[in-house]
């Protein structure tokens, strides 16, 4: 029920959306998935907000297989210290369904620190003037709830995670790289894990570009193993400006996904 509200909130106040004084920028795509021998259909939709001090990103994606499923949506804020800019704190609130890997529905929190190690616009090494890019640090606790409709027990966690956003002339790469180290009681199975995700865009015309991206879930100390699934999609991305109940509903989605 609650994420048949969050969706039905979502599409009314895209759908309701007038000009104003906020940009969003929006991006959709469309293509096909393949995990192990088996493929399918995907689709994603994002709304971001960047500035200089705050980030503000909310994101759908899923995909359908012969006999599993993959549904994720995922809110995440930041904000920079003012008065120290390369730190910045963030909270992240998601659910998500992974038949492949045996997940029910799983409501997930997690929220820390960061720093941006490195940001450069003029190259890297010997790039120069073809390429910019950012690297970034985060730490912070987490915990999830693996059956969240059954059941109450937390799972608690550290997280840590580096990412690297590069942006060159041909093409754009990002590159997830997140820990979760397992601190709490263990109930039937050591859920820590990692999750890599390596995306290359290539930009063709009128904001629209081709996508690749490798997801591989490695669970360290369980039966679970490893889940890894490859994507090819056609996407494309504009502007979005939103009346104050949209802008409302982004700037208090931490509350209402609780």
């Amino acid at each position: 029920m609650k994420l048949t509200l969050i969706f039905f909130l979502v599409g009314i106040t895209i759908l309701s959306a007038q000009a104003d004084s906020v940009i969003w920028k929006h991006y959709g795509r469309g293509g096909i998935v393949i995990a192990d021998t088996s493929s399918g259909g995907l689709g994603y939709y994002r709304i971001n907000r960047r500035s200089e001090t705050v980030f503000r990103d909310l994101r759908f994606f899923a995909f359908g297989l012969k006999n599993d499923a993959f549904i994720y949506i995922r809110y995440k804020s930041s904000d920079k210290y003012k008065t120290h800019s390369k730190f910045y704190r963030y909270t992240t609130t998601s659910y998500r369904k992974n038949t492949r890997a045996g997940v029910d529905l799983q409501y997930h929190f997690n929220q820390g620190f960061g720093v941006f190690l490195k940001e450069y616009k003029n190259g890297l090494m010997n790039l120069k003037k073809y390429s910019s890019g950012l690297v970034n640090l985060e730490i912070g606790h987490a915990y999830d709830m693996t059956n969240y409709l059954n059941e109450t027990r937390k799972t608690s966690y550290v997280k840590t995670a580096v990412f690297w956003d590069h942006d060159g002339s041909a093409f754009s790469t990002k590159l997830e790289l997140e820990h979760f180290r397992q601190i709490s009681e263990i109930n039937v199975n050591n859920l820590s894990r990692n999750q890599y995700v390596f995306e290359l865009i290539i930009p063709l015309k009128n904001s629209v570009s081709l996508n690749m991206i490798y997801e591989l879930e490695n669970y360290l100390e369980n039966k679970r193993g490893n889940v890894s699934s490859i994507t090819f999609s056609v996407g494309k991305k504009g502007n979005l400006k939103g009346s104050a109940i949209y802008k409302y509903f982004m700037d208090n989605s931490l509350r209402i996904l609780k």
